[in-house]
């Protein structure tokens, strides 16, 4: 009898934007893909800081990887937290022992938090690069208020409500803004005995501006309108250390503060230092033209853990690059098997946004520039857009509704897991 011949197997390593878009490509070829992520959930990251600013459910931006790949029969999907692979022998090794043969292989595991080295702002900071970090920091937040509130001594009282967001790139900026509007329009209500007007958010970036990326004059807009909101800009300072109590600073002053929000960088996630690859500066695995990882002709690197070049500029680390990035290599693996020869990366720059709070925002796309209102506006259509699933669109966007009709952030409540059982 005639062996009956097997598709060829693509690993991907990351249910993010990268990894879920290279999936959807390769969804309905001649090819067998396997998904593998130590979450179950595809996180839509861009609103993370809504979840950590009680306006937004962790349900409404993250969708159940298996929910996302439903339909697309070639596509199945695996828990596992992947620990190391080996290009020569076409295995991917998981923390629990198993190990996943592949005939392609696409590494799209993201980033982490990067704390510079730091063992003490470590482990007292707080990043927001997942949900469990966005729960933990409006768990905390919230508790600071309610201990606050039976506190009568006003200096003893300024720590907890007292909080440092370090990293004035967009996620910084965003959350900061939003805090802000927490503490003004819904915690005003809620702790009427307390002077909210004492209550200080604090935003503090090593770089002599904020939004290093945008160009000096949406820059310059975004920390005015912090400041009008009550936010304390700090540039030109950076946080060498922290304990529960207080923030240093490197101009060797310290602020008394019990949260401390990290949002000042990331890096790679710890696989990419688990591959047999070069790697850049930055720790991020440097790839060729066509995004394949050098030593191996079947393997590629995409979003956050690979350093793209584009022009003799690496590419940042966000969304855009790493939903192209996946797209493209599932358009090269499918070239390959069909015996064409594959094509470099090619870079198509969405511009950058942020927004700064209710009714301001900034956008730039090569000669647009929208601030204010329309930038605002802009942002809002655009994420609305590129969240996955009808449910989470309409859930959001009434969640905004409300917010901007009823200056209210409705998800302000305090929920602790318990450990799991064994």
């Amino acid at each position: 009898m005639a062996k009956v011949p097997t598709r060829p197997r693509v690993v991907v390593i990351g249910a993010g934007f990268g990894g879920l878009q290279c999936a959807k490509e390769l969804a309905g070829r001649p090819v067998d893909v396997l998904l593998l992520d130590r979450q179950n959930y595809h996180l839509f990251t861009p609103l993370l800081y809504q979840v950590a600013s009680s306006l937004l459910n962790p349900s409404d931006i993250a969708m159940p990887v298996r929910a996302v790949i439903h339909g697309w029969a070639n596509v199945r999907f695996r828990l596992a937290d992947v620990t190391g692979v080996d290009l020569d022998a076409r295995v991917v090794r998981t923390a629990d022992g198993a190990e996943i043969s592949w005939d392609w292989l696409v590494v799209a595991a993201g980033s982490r938090s990067n704390f510079f080295g730091l063992d003490s702002v470590e482990r007292t900071a707080v990043g927001l690069k997942d949900l469990p970090d966005a729960i933990v920091i409006r768990n905390q937040v919230l508790s600071c208020f309610e201990t606050a509130q039976w506190i009568d001594d006003v200096s003893a009282r300024a720590p907890l409500t007292t909080f440092v967001v370090a990293g004035g790139g967009p996620t910084g900026v965003e959350y900061a803004g939003a805090l802000s509007e927490l503490l003004r329009l819904a915690l005003r209500r809620d702790f009427p005995e307390l002077d909210i007007g004492r209550s200080r958010v604090i935003l503090v970036e090593a770089a002599e501006r904020i939004l290093g990326d945008f160009p000096p004059d949406l820059a310059d807009y975004a920390a005015g309108e912090l400041r009008r909101r009550g936010i304390e800009v700090r540039t030109g300072v950076a946080v060498t250390g922290a304990d529960p109590s207080r923030v240093e600073l490197s101009d060797g002053s310290a602020i008394e503060a019990r949260t401390l929000v990290w949002a000042a960088g990331v890096l790679p996630e710890a696989l990419a230092g688990a591959l047999a690859a070069p790697r850049s500066a930055g720790g991020r695995i440097e790839v060729a033209p066509d995004l394949r990882i050098p030593g191996s002709e079947r393997a590629f690197a995409i979003g956050d853990i690979a350093a793209v070049d584009q022009g003799g500029a690496v590419l940042p680390m966000i969304a855009p690059p790493a939903m192209q990035e996946g797209r493209h290599a599932a358009a090269n693996i499918l070239r390959a098997i069909a015996g064409e020869p594959m094509r470099p990366f090619r870079y198509r720059d969405k511009g950058l946004m942020a927004t700064i709070g209710r009714n301001a925002g900034i956008t730039v796309k090569g000669r647009v520039r929208l601030k204010g209102f329309l930038g605002w506006v802009a942002w809002l259509v655009i994420h609305l857009y590129y969240l996955i699933g009808f449910r989470n669109r309409m859930t959001v966007l009434f969640g905004w509704v409300w917010d901007y009709l009823r200056f209210d952030r409705p998800i302000r409540i305090i929920a602790r897991g318990k450990r799991p059982p064994p």
